[in-house]
């Protein structure tokens, strides 16, 4: 024979002694049984959604932690090559930019006045995406606002609608009501009939008949606060629409004048300082092209009338 589940002290029966006892009806000990097994339930559901969640939490973070080691790992096989490369183009900007700033003259205050130029225009156009920004924001919040109010009023239009099937329902609940406490009289249970009269006054006393003619006032009244709602809340979501589209807008043009600054630039400073086309053989001059990767040095001496073109013989 299988031995029988043990439970808490609470839940055993009193033990038998010489005093009286009534026992308990086996209804009530089930409900009793039922209750327990109830919150036991409720508990071993708690303690699964914690045991779910924290497995998952704990899945995640092997996840996270193989991902970390395996970024470092990598980071370090190629952290050689990195420095390298950027020791490379170090040495790079160094050597160029001497050659640069000594071959830009006189044209390089007007290349930066170019680039600050530039980048101010960014910045001012920044600005004004902070300004949308908060436009928008401020256009959300009453936006927002002005749904809950609509809503809010809607709640109240349909209850003033519904407010004869409440009526009817609260009055169906006090008849009941009204039941109880006439079988609680019949069995002299006093005890249970205050309890009763007490619930039953506080319905009835929050439990009002109107006229035909308020009911039609407070409809109307509802109905036009609830149009008025409907309309400031599509102006509102108007407003919201336009201030979402202008910041929209605009920060896409911020986003490609920033993206495109470099070409943007080179563009205005060779408009600026265009470089001068070599002549060539076609332009009847009789100059070669000379190649790109050796450009003829600068000099301050005049020009030799047969540099580049065939001796032509004294008449």
């Amino acid at each position: 024979m299988p031995p029988k589940t043990q439970r808490s002290g609470q839940d055993e029966p009193p033990a038998h002694g010489n005093e009286n006892f009534e026992p308990l009806d086996p209804s009530e000990r089930l409900k009793q049984l039922q209750a327990e097994l109830n919150q036991h339930n409720t508990r071993i559901d708690h303690l699964t959604k914690q045991r779910d969640v924290l497995q998952t939490d704990i899945t995640g973070l092997s996840t996270t932690v193989q991902q970390v080691i395996t970024t470092v790992t990598n980071y370090g096989a190629g952290l050689k090559d990195l420095h390298n490369r950027l020791q490379a183009l170090e040495y790079f900007y160094h050597q160029k930019n001497k050659m640069v700033l000594a071959a830009i003259g006189e044209r390089k205050p007007f290349i930066d006045d170019l680039i600050r130029g530039y980048d101010d225009e960014l910045a001012r156009m920044d600005d004004h995406l902070h300004v949308l920004d908060e436009k928008q924001k401020a256009a959300l919040t009453e936006s927002n606002h002005a749904a809950n109010l609509q809503n809010a009023l809607e709640n109240e239009y349909d209850q003033a609608t519904d407010f004869q099937q409440d009526l009817t329902t609260k009055l169906t609940e006090m008849e009941a009501l009204r039941v109880q406490i006439t079988q609680a009289d019949d069995t002299t249970d006093a005890a249970s009939m205050y309890f009763l009269t007490l619930e039953f006054h506080n319905q009835v006393r929050n439990t009002k008949v109107i006229s035909q003619h308020d009911l039609s006032l407070e409809l109307r009244q509802k109905l036009g606060e609830l149009e008025a709602a409907k309309e400031r809340a599509r102006a509102k979501t108007a407003a919201l629409n336009t201030a979402q589209a202008d910041y929209t807008a605009y920060k896409a043009d911020l986003d490609t004048k920033r993206s495109d600054r470099r070409i943007n630039l080179l563009k205005e400073i060779k408009a600026l300082f265009p470089v001068p086309e070599e002549p060539t053989a076609s332009d009847g001059t009789g100059t070669a092209t000379t190649p790109a990767s050796t450009p003829a040095p600068a000099s301050d001496s005049p020009a030799s009338p047969t540099a580049g073109t065939a001796a032509t013989p004294k008449k």
